[in-house]
């Protein structure tokens, strides 16, 4: 026997025994399993020659064969720690880390453990396992688990024993469970050789338009036993209603308890708002099994909670005690914020339907990005890069993140910010782009448990407004072929039906939507006129590279539309192998976007420069390459964003794809990267999305100028418009005095488009200009008709100067996308903006840099033909 082997697993145990309850179980009885445990592995070639032989063989009787393993931790990111592997976001290094997905994994360590009279039931509890596991504790198969989105709990009463322990853990990714189920009919063959539609399991790691395969395997989440003489206390539900007046807030709270005692008579629970010092309490009689408990108060004159931009973000804290016949069995405290959501469809007075998001009795127009992992390694996203991630899109003047369904639950670190900075959530059941097989009893069965789990856990956070079933099914089932994959339709009664149930059953103060996109009454499922919308006509329709298309798009609720564009050359130099950093080279293949060629087989980012530019991209320089994709990736977004706030609430959302990449990529659709560099594209998007805004658009021949403003107070200022000359000079230029009410876009002013004709559109464009009662600008807008390499850009002479706290830049000619940092590490306040003639633009200075800005790029310089 390896008694150093022995020695040190107890030396873990005893350190691990001081870890802090996770968030699943907040009971004093429990006891950390996490620690250094040991790894090994079998395949078809090496180990015993079943899996039943394996995962029952003990290390100690071949501990040569393991390594010690720290849990929780996925296996590739153990692997690269240990220098087994190399890291998988550099060059092609992911095919070199593709086998240990095959593989079959055995986990085990040793514990010990005190029975007492306290604990008259055990339960061993993982919060997460990825995926397929089998859980042997002292000899006996104690459970098994096939669902990372929900925790494994155990009852191992029978099993656990006094002294030392022996625990293992068989776990594969799913490879073996999929091998003999159905793959045909569900998508195409290329998607269905992973069978990822049986595996309850982050979808996106079968490799996605933006990512490569990586599927994690390994015990991810927390591991730790729980006991209980009378009672455990799983989960607490709440609800918060109000209202129509917002005056009487009603808190429903609803505890599901465990009975242990088959004796016990009454179940006690008390609650104490700290924010007002009352103190609430409920007795019942006791019933034996997993039962809810509910109980009701108000609270009169609420403070509410609001959305970024319309409130403050109150959260109320309630101090829980659940008692079983005087026994506290469990304390703690929870927290929510009071508020009203209701989702708006009355009729369109053009066609169709609204689609508002009103929360306490206000509509609220949703500007943000869609979120998807941080890093193809869950294990790797810590609570630090949540942090980075929210703070930028706070900064970026979100107010809304839409949980994208072919990830993994918002971990509760996002949840916990997004409530407390005010970023509304539309969260997307964990579905996406795939039929499933709900015709099958065990994975409905799954995925009902899952709905329920999901649906009370995140029930108290004030910042999620709605559920939607799933992303892009319903969409994709209607232009599939029925008789070319054989398959019934039977996913529509999933989440048309069962899903639905469930939320309404629970019934929670969230939204549910059936799928994204999704039109109701009958109509095609991404119809602009009702529902919600992925307004990919851009780029994959037939407008392809011509983002001026965006103009005329009248989506209702668009969450999920975008454009790509390259990442900054710092980011591309850090994953490109040195003789690997040429555009197009293999590596940077391996990193491109697949969309890219999927649909295009001129490459979509390359057409698009062509189209735009007039360039070949094999005529540029990889600096002036990356900066003129990002270019148009910027002004991509730009027009997304611009058209549907100037539409506000005929249009009541810009919801772009996507925020931040889970991988380093060439050309992505983000505009934070892996890495955590802001993309050319983050400041334009930051100021299309400024509270008050302009917008230039033409329409019925005509050049109109809108004001939007979604912030609640009333704005006053000036607005300057008109036509500049790209050389310089403003044929027309009018000023006058606006005034922007609250919560709405409105057109200020206009001219006729002949005037512009007249003057040539090569040589002209149209611009706002916003500014304060100070003279300060708030926002501004260009507007081209023609494409840039059909304009004649002149050289600018940009003058920078400091003014107070801040640089003021200013030209006489036209500049084009003034950019300050392309790789997207500096300080600055802002980048890639336009300076029109004669109208200064400042940028902040930030807090201990008072170096003069350095000019790297203009779109000038790239269009310019001397």
């Amino acid at each position: 026997m390896n008694m150093n082997l022995i020695t040190r697993i107890n030396l873990m145990m005893v350190l691990a025994m001081a870890v802090a309850a996770p968030v699943y179980a907040q009971s004093n009885n429990h006891m950390s399993l996490n620690a250094t445990w040991q790894l090994t592995y079998a395949n078809i070639h090496h180990g015993p020659s079943t899996i039943e032989k394996f995962i029952r063989s003990s290390p100690l009787k071949d501990p040569a064969r393991y390594i010690d393993a720290p849990v929780p931790m996925e296996i590739h990111q153990l692997f690269q720690n240990k220098g087994i592997i190399q890291d998988v976001n550099v060059g092609l290094n992911t095919f070199k880390a593709n086998w240990i997905e095959d593989q079959y994994w055995q986990y085990f360590r040793q514990f010990e453990f005190e029975k007492s009279t306290a604990s008259k039931r055990v339960w061993l509890v993982f919060e997460r396992l990825d995926l397929v596991s089998t859980i042997i504790l002292n000899g006996v198969e104690v459970g098994a688990h096939k669902n990372v989105h929900i925790p494994c709990r155990i009852d191992v009463t029978d099993a656990i024993k006094e002294g030392t322990n022996e625990l293992m853990v068989g776990i594969e990714s799913g490879y073996y469970y999929t091998r003999d189920l159905d793959g045909e009919g569900y998508r195409e063959v290329y998607l269905d050789e992973k069978k990822r539609h049986w595996l309850r399991k982050a979808q996106y790691e079968v490799g996605w338009d933006w990512n490569p395969q990586l599927i994690n395997v390994g015990i991810t989440g927390d591991v730790y036993l729980q006991w209980s003489q009378v009672g455990l206390l799983e989960q607490t539900k709440i609800k918060t209603s109000l209202d129509e007046n917002l005056q009487t807030a009603t808190i429903e709270l609803t505890s599901y308890i465990d009975q242990v005692e088959a004796e016990a008579e009454k179940i006690q629970i008390e609650v104490s708002v700290r924010e007002t010092g009352e103190v609430h309490h409920l007795e019942v009689d006791a019933a034996p099994g997993l039962k809810p408990y509910r109980m009701e108060f108000t609270i009169a004159r609420p403070t509410l909670w609001w959305p970024l931009g319309y409130g403050d973000q109150f959260l109320y804290h309630f101090d829980l005690t659940a008692s079983v016949d005087g026994a506290v069995i469990d304390k703690r405290t929870l927290r929510t914020g009071i508020r009203k959501v209701e989702l708006d469809q009355s009729k369109h007075p053009v066609e169709g339907k609204y689609f508002i998001i009103r929360v306490n009795n206000t509509p609220i127009f949703c500007k943000g990005s869609n979120w998807v992992p941080p890093d193809m390694i869950h294990s790797r996203v810590t609570d630090e890069k949540i942090e980075k991630l929210v703070d930028l899109s706070v900064d970026a003047n979100f107010n809304m993140l839409r949980i994208w369904g072919g990830g993994v639950y918002a971990p509760d670190r996002l949840m916990d910010l997004c409530d407390e900075r005010g970023i509304l959530v539309w969260h997307d059941f964990m579905f996406a782009c795939m039929r499933y097989p709900v015709d099958n009893a065990d994975f409905v069965e799954q995925v009902k448990e899952e709905v329920t789990w999901v649906v009370r856990e995140y029930s108290p956070h004030p910042s999620l407004v709605l559920w939607c079933g799933n992303n892009e099914l319903e969409m994709f089932m209607w232009d599939w072929d029925r008789q070319k994959t054989g398959k019934p339709y039977v996913d529509l009664g999933l989440f048309h039906i069962a899903i639905p149930q469930i939320v309404l059953g629970e019934d929670v103060d969230q939204i549910y939507w059936p799928s994204s996109p999704y039109s109701p009454d009958f109509k095609e499922p991404n119809d602009p006129t009702v529902g919600d919308q992925h307004p990919w006509g851009v780029p994959f329709a037939g407008d392809t590279s011509n983002i001026y298309a965006y103009r005329d798009y009248v989506d209702r609720f668009p969450n999920e539309g975008g454009f790509l564009g390259a990442t900054s050359p710092a980011t591309l130099r850090q994953f490109l192998p040195d003789d690997q950093e040429s555009v197009r080279s293999l590596s940077w293949e391996h990193h491109d976007n697949h969309v890219n060629f999927r649909y295009h087989d001129e490459g979509l980012t390359y057409k698009t420069i062509k189209y735009w530019l007039g360039k070949d991209y094999r005529s540029m320089s990889f600096d002036d390459y990356v900066y003129s994709s990002a270019l148009m990736h910027s002004e991509a977004l730009t027009e997304y964003i611009t058209n549907y706030r100037r539409r506000m609430f005929s249009s009541s959302a810009a919801i772009f794809w996507m925020f931040s990449d889970s991988w380093p990529v060439t050309h992505g659709w983000t505009i934070v990267d892996y890495y955590l560099r802001k993309k050319l594209a983050y400041h334009p998007v930051k100021r299309a999305f400024e509270p008050v805004s302009t917008v230039v658009a033409v329409e019925d021949d005509t050049v109109k100028i809108f004001g939007v403003n979604d912030s609640q107070l009333r704005w006053q200022g000036t607005l300057r418009y008109g036509l500049f000359g790209m050389a310089g000079g403003k044929p027309v230029d009018v000023t006058k005095e606006v005034v922007l009410s609250p919560n709405q876009s409105i057109q200020l002013a206009s001219f006729a488009i002949d005037t512009w004709k007249e003057l040539d559109e090569t040589r002209h464009g149209a611009f706002a200009v916003l500014s304060d009662g100070s003279g300060k600008t708030v926002s501004q807008h260009r507007l081209f008709t023609k494409r840039f390499h059909e304009m004649e850009f002149a050289k600018p002479e940009i003058q920078v100067k400091k003014q107070d706290n801040q640089w003021v830049f200013s030209s006489n000619i036209f500049a084009w996308g003034v950019t300050l940092d392309l790789d997207g590490e500096s300080s600055i306040t802002d980048n890639c903006f336009d300076l029109i003639p004669g109208v200064a633009y400042t940028v902040p200075m930030h807090e201990g840099k008072n170096e003069t800005p350095k000019i790297i790029y203009t779109g000038n310089a790239l269009m310019r033909h001397d």
